[in-house]
């Protein structure tokens, strides 16, 4: 089926997701394909059972101190930043333009011009550590991959694959996405997906969960840059990008670049049952400052190919003429089906086809009061140092993985085209036992997010309906 900007919209006037080309929806001919994509990565896990891919990533670099002059006590609350122009679009719901809705006024008020301008990249480690007056242990000391592989200078491609594939409720959820994102051919989606695995190896994006945002920059995190903040109209998780406060001449590209693939496999570990989030993106205010070219087209790598397929619809707020050539960089470098899922808005109700109020940010005009952050405290991770649990989660998780795996193996060489066969059956349900199994590791290989600090997702780490204060 064909992706257009018309059939979106559709959708979310109608509220009604379009499940073609999805898990549990398929036709024989698309489950045939992914058979026979199956069968290609199965075969492949089981010539390379023990190939290492190299870590070479810039994003475990780490920021020498350039903050001598800050004081032990330096704070800067972020909750009510923008204030003074959050009920803006509320009270001009029909006008036709985003001049008419004021947000061409909005300005920076104190504490987001504080954080802009003494911008440093201390890490929220540091912060904890420096407004503590001494060393607070967020983290174990050192980072290992596994027990069955420890060498933290490689990665284990096997492990590396089955470790994203099991982060979703089924394997297939993750595996479709690049059969969809390369028009079902079944070769294209192979090579695509050698190239994601190796590249999460080599950028050891393992260990990015397990450090979490406790490594991140910490006034990224206190500016709210991308932040999951609730749900639009198709129960997909609703994300909201504050583009004006990107701070690229503030630090060197891989603190951002790091921040960014934060927030995506935060986004991606818990919305497991998903395929597709909604991202709300507000370029009010922005400027060409915000958005260097390495910065754009990382991000649009991260859109089209690593995280391919992933979204739902992406709704541009724009109020500066400046933008067209902002988005003339952009374009060339989006997939057909990227491009048709991208939306301009410059009214309230452009905004309200696909999300509903309640969960619109306040700051915009909604009714969703979001939190910005909440410092981890000592007891956050403690699951992370609790080895020998973990060793035992490890344990489980490879025997469901190969469970999962021979269930693969059969069903890719006996299917006839049924969607309720015998085998499917036994492999949905290894699927499911891999799905619990890998949720109980992560508890010991992922740190907890802000995410769970707020109380936005459950005790299984699954989003909630509606954030609970």
């Amino acid at each position: 089926m064909t992706i257009t900007q018309a059939s979106v919209i559709q959708e979310y006037k109608t509220r009604t997701h379009n499940t073609d080309e999805s898990p549990g929806y398929f036709t024989t001919d698309e489950l045939q394909k992914l058979a026979n994509l199956w069968s290609l990565i199965i075969d492949y896990l089981a010539a390379n059972k023990d190939k290492r891919i190299t870590v070479n990533s810039e994003l475990l670099e780490r920021v020498k101190n350039t903050w001598p002059d800050l004081r032990q006590d330096e704070t800067i609350d972020m909750q009510d930043n923008e204030q003074v122009t959050r009920r803006a679009w509320k009270f001009t719901k029909g006008e036709s333009t985003v001049r008419k809705l004021g947000l061409l006024n909005r300005k920076p008020v104190d504490h987001e011009r504080q954080l802009l301008e003494r911008h440093v990249c201390e890490t929220t480690q540091e912060y904890v550590d420096r407004v503590s007056g001494h060393h607070v242990p967020l983290l174990p000391t050192s980072y290992f991959p596994s027990f069955k592989y420890p060498d933290n200078a490689t990665r284990n491609w096997r492990d590396v694959f089955w470790a994203i594939a099991s982060a979703k409720q089924h394997p297939d959820i993750w595996v479709h996405r690049y059969l969809r994102a390369n028009g079902w051919d079944t070769n294209k989606a192979f090579v695509c997906i050698q190239s994601v695995i190796e590249w999460r190896a080599a950028q050891a994006l393992d260990q990015i969960n397990w450090e979490g945002d406790i490594c991140l920059g910490f006034d990224e995190q206190r500016l709210g840059i991308l932040q999951l903040v609730g749900h639009n109209k198709l129960g997909f998780p609703l994300t909201y990008f504050r583009v004006r406060r990107i701070m690229p001449r503030a630090n060197q590209s891989f603190v951002f670049k790091r921040y960014l693939i934060h927030q995506f496999e935060t986004i991606q570990h818990i919305t497991r049952s998903h395929s597709r989030i909604t991202m709300l993106c507000d370029f009010t205010g922005f400027s060409m400052d915000n958005t260097p070219f390495n910065i754009v087209h990382f991000l649009v790598t991260l859109g089209t190919k690593h995280y391919a397929e992933s979204t739902s619809v992406l709704i541009l707020l724009v109020d500066s003429w400046l933008f067209a050539n902002f988005w003339s960089l952009i374009r060339p470098f989006l997939d057909a089906s990227l491009s048709a899922r991208i939306v301009f808005a410059k009214t309230m109700n452009d905004v309200l086809v696909f999300i509903d109020e309640s969960q619109v940010p306040e700051e915009l005009g909604g009714l969703n009061k979001i939190d910005m952050m909440k410092v981890p405290e000592v007891n956050d991770n403690c699951k992370l140092f609790d080895e020998k649990r973990r060793q035992m989660a490890e344990i489980e998780w490879r025997e469901k993985v190969e469970k999962f795996e021979e269930a693969t193996r059969i069903w890719c060489t006996r299917f006839n085209g049924d969607k309720s066969d015998t085998y499917s059956d036994v492999r949905d349900n290894a699927a499911h036992e891999l799905d619990r199994a890998e949720c109980h590791l992560g508890q010991f290989t992922r740190a907890r997010t802000q995410y769970a600090r707020l109380n936005m997702v459950d005790s299984n780490g699954q989003l909630r309906p509606f954030p609970t204060k």
